[in-house]
């Protein structure tokens, strides 16, 4: 059988045979960065707040309707109020925000495809871990929106957990995991900051390998052990590199589809196309080395899954039947 033909595709959008490629773009708007780079995202990064009522939004859904999927972090954050403040998971649990998550979950539900969610990523994060909440808090937070989705017929939601991945904050996972019932896909992050103003003790360079291989093989090692299942698929949320001169920032980019083929549980992968300050810029456009690199990758055949398993994808959102084929 072809390898085309033999790709298949799982009730939570896991390809077979290759990796899904996307982005958080700059400034929300992902067209600059698909023209500059010659090729469509397979999967655009939202954010939104747990107050908005009005999720998927209008941006949202537009994407899903020119054929992108879309992955929406819920941030515990009141996004209608200045500042974005953060709120306590406390309320979450005691059901102050379930006006607003039911509409969302509404929302995804008539959407009919496949939806990426999360809910608050980065809980393992040095400004995060405690702050909003325990570990305990953010798990009973994260099952009670689930529970929700799902009672408001949000089936085709897909559930991922996001964290940085660092390997610092690897023994902070364990107490922040909801339970391989409420998460359906695992994800982190996959850094380099040399020279970020905001990161001054990032010494040296971290290959895209290296940034990424820490919590990889903590969660097949070490998961199991905790009530993690290794098998679920990979996405790396946010990945980037800052500015680490000409051929070593093209070749930071370029080298990610070989890297990918090394870790098969990888099967999502997402620039951040953004920057925190002028001193840490990670966007593709601002740099014309990392839009090379990262144009060179996107034409990988490993990341750019065939038109079939595309269309299998437009029929994975019975998440209670196997997946048809179209053909």
């Amino acid at each position: 059988m072809p390898a085309e033909l033999a790709c298949t595709v799982s009730d939570i959008l896991e390809p077979s045979c290759g990796v899904w490629w996307g982005a958080s773009p700059y400034r929300d708007d992902v067209e600059p960065l698909e023209s500059s780079v010659g090729r469509d995202m397979d999967i655009v990064y939202t954010w939104r707040g747990i107050d908005q009522a009005h999720v998927p939004g209008e941006r949202e859904r537009r994407m899903v309707a020119e054929g992108r999927f879309v992955h929406t972090n819920i941030e515990a954050r009141r996004f209608e109020r200045q500042g974005h403040p953060a709120i306590d998971y406390a309320d979450i649990i005691a059901g102050r925000f379930d006006d607003s998550l039911r509409a969302q979950a509404r929302g995804v539900a008539e959407l009919g495809v496949p939806y990426f969610v999360t809910f608050d990523h980065e809980a393992d994060g040095n400004q995060r871990y405690n702050n909003r909440g325990t570990p305990e808090e953010f798990v009973r937070s994260w099952r009670h929106i689930v529970d929700l989705y799902r009672r408001e017929g949000a089936d085709n939601a897909i559930w991922v957990w996001n964290v940085t991945g660092w390997e610092g904050n690897l023994d902070r996972l364990p107490g922040l995991w909801p339970g391989n019932d409420y998460v359906d896909w695992i994800s982190w992050e996959a850094y380099n900051m040399t020279d970020c103003d905001t990161m001054p003790h990032w010494n040296g360079v971290d290959s895209f390998e290296e940034a990424l291989a820490p919590a990889y093989e903590w969660i097949q090692r070490e998961g199991p052990r905790h009530g993690i299942d290794p098998d679920k698929p990979v996405m790396i949320g946010e990945m980037g590199t800052t500015d680490i001169g000409p051929r070593e920032t093209l070749r930071w980019y370029a080298d990610i589809p070989r890297v990918l083929r090394e870790y098969e549980r990888v099967r999502a992968v997402k620039v951040w196309d953004n920057k925190v300050s002028s001193g840490c810029d990670f966007r593709i456009g601002a740099n014309r080395f990392a839009r090379q690199g990262f144009e060179i990758a996107g034409r990988d055949p490993y990341v750019n899954l065939p038109d079939r398993v595309r269309r299998l994808a437009e029929y994975a959102h019975g998440r209670d039947r196997g997946v048809g084929d179209p053909d």
